[in-house]
């Protein structure tokens, strides 16, 4: 999928102020890889904030593969299950940086998915974890406990 059609507006259902990737650099739909970049922001510098940015890009992915299936329509929000994996080699990320983050599937099907993470500083890993998430086919209905008739269910 070409960078140019990789708008982080049309493959993240996240907005400002709570969008923290600048840019989606490229997406490889072959191997399941999406690369963004990152500038640290003096609100968002501490270490724990590489796991919202390794969950945005694996949810970047997830919206360009829904666009390259043909799914239409706005993002659809999933929800970060757990994290394994976690390391964090920095103390805070350096203000004004730029970091680039990698999320790569390894694993899904229609409503659960892995994802190998990382943040990158130049060649160096700083942080890097697996993540797992799920997307309900609906996220509101399955957030106010409704069963939403997904695979598995009776409705």
């Amino acid at each position: 999928m070409p960078v140019s059609s990789c708008r982080l507006d049309d493959l993240l259902p996240h907005r400002p102020p709570m969008t923290l990737l600048d840019e989606v650099l490229s997406v490889d739909l072959a191997t399941e890889t999406l690369v963004a970049a990152f500038t640290a922001r003096r609100d968002w510098c501490a270490n724990w904030v590489a796991i919202e940015l390794m969950a945005q890009a694996a949810a970047a992915l997830a919206g360009a593969t829904d666009r390259a299936e043909g799914r239409e329509g706005p993002p659809r929000p999933g929800l970060l299950l757990g994290t394994r994996r976690l390391t964090l080699d920095l103390p805070a990320f350096t203000v004004g940086r730029h970091y680039t983050v990698r999320a790569q599937s390894v694993f899904r099907d229609a409503e659960s998915a892995s994802f190998d993470c990382a943040v990158l500083d130049g060649a160096r890993t700083v942080a890097s974890a697996t993540l797992n998430a799920y997307r309900p086919p609906d996220v509101r209905a399955f957030l106010a406990g409704r069963r939403t008739g997904g695979a598995g269910e009776s409705g």
